[in-house]
């Protein structure tokens, strides 16, 4: 490589990664806590889990639970049911809002026991973690610093990059991962820091892209709603129903539509991501990657009748599988320690290349000091 592109490329990589250290070390750190977010809910009981429930108890089905959450809090409507839980927990979280408001995010959602219909105290917000990954995700500025993440996200994926291409140069006379203890320490800490971050490549340029495309999923997300979901409003009968089948039918039709699949969430008509008068509801597979993978089931919230039944286009897909590939949630305990492993040698990488910087930094200031005091002496002499 020529000496002017190396130049180049080393720029490259210290100003990126300048640019991202504050901001990566943030998400260094919330991200090795939202790792273990299912075991830090449980440790500080703010988890899922609720009591067990007698044999024979009757489940409640779904239009009771809903009556039971509109009759506690008149005046809103139905927005949307979702599904979730794990070891035998199962449970339904009811999202109201304001009634003839699409958005799902002009709400609140009710949780219960889907055995018991019992009331759940605790929504992901309310929990430790719940605090942690807004942190992570949008630094509390919503939609604004959610962009702003995805910004760092490819700054970083552009100074891995960049450091992948100046290791081969920079380490061709040494070996593989070589760090030389005994010399200066500036020297040992730029061995760290290249042995880390060579360390972590691949699984560095997996995070900081598959979070990128995370953090435009509202756009991704509306993407789908101007494409799909437009084509099945154009395609489907619009006038809104005379009234509503219980959900329960709709949930029916659609296991019968796609059999072998659990639910993920059932959209009332009217809201953002169903039509105006279908129910649009959500199948996804049993495995931890399966459970990414949904289908979508329309069915006529007046008759009853299967309307239509879809997958999820590509990009879609891609942006629901990328949220296990960044929290390297969907293989169990192994896998999560072997992510936080990563996450503590990019954060290592990080803290050493910021050191190697600010250290380079002072001596260049000593280096300019010295020489404008030579000149400044050299001119006394003259003028003596």
């Amino acid at each position: 490589m020529k000496s002017k592109t190396l130049r180049g490329w080393y720029a490259v990589h210290r100003w990126t990664s300048l640019i991202c250290t504050i901001n990566l070390l943030l998400l260094c750190v919330t991200g090795l806590l939202l790792i273990f977010h299912h075991e830090i809910d449980d440790l500080l009981g703010q988890g899922h889990q609720s009591a067990a429930v007698a044999a024979g108890t009757p489940r409640p089905t779904l239009q009771q639970l809903v009556d039971k959450t509109l009759a506690a809090n008149p005046g809103t409507a139905m927005k949307s049911l979702s599904f979730f839980g794990e070891d035998g927990d199962h449970f339904v979280g009811v999202r109201i809002g304001p009634p003839g408001v699409a958005s799902l995010r002009e709400g609140t959602s009710v949780f219960y026991n889907a055995d018991s219909g019992d009331k759940h105290a605790l929504g992901g917000d309310e929990t430790f973690t719940g605090f942690i990954l807004k942190l992570h995700v949008n630094l509390f500025l919503g939609f604004p610093g959610q962009l702003f993440i995805g910004v760092v996200g490819l700054v970083f994926v552009l100074s891995m990059v960049s450091g992948i291409v100046l290791y081969g140069p920079f380490m061709r006379k040494l070996a593989f991962g070589l760090v030389r203890f005994g010399r200066q320490w500036r020297i040992v800490q730029a061995d760290l820091h290249n042995l880390s971050a060579i360390a972590v490549m691949v699984w560095a340029l997996v995070v900081g892209l598959t979070g990128a495309f995370l953090s435009l999923s509202p756009l991704i997300i509306g993407v789908w709603q101007k494409t799909e979901l437009a084509d099945l409003i154009r395609t489907l009968p619009a006038a809104a129903p005379a009234a509503l089948i219980a959900p329960d039918r709709a949930v029916q039709v659609a296991a019968e539509a796609v059999p072998g699949k659990d639910l993920a969430y059932v959209f009332y008509p009217g809201s953002e991501y169903a039509t105006a008068r279908h129910y649009m509801v959500v199948l996804r597979g049993h495995t931890e990657l399966e459970k990414r993978v949904f289908n979508i089931a329309v069915v006529d919230a007046e008759t009853g009748a299967l309307a239509d039944r879809r997958g999820m286009p590509w990009y879609m897909q891609v942006l629901l599988l990328s949220a296990p590939f960044h929290f390297g949630d969907y293989a169990g305990m192994p896998l999560k320690i072997l992510w936080a492993l990563f996450t503590v040698l990019t954060t290592l990488a990080t803290v050493t290349g910021l050191i190697i910087w600010m250290k380079r930094s002072r001596n260049a200031v000593r280096q300019i000091d010295a020489a404008e005091a030579a000149i400044a002496g050299a001119a006394l002499k003259e003028q003596a």
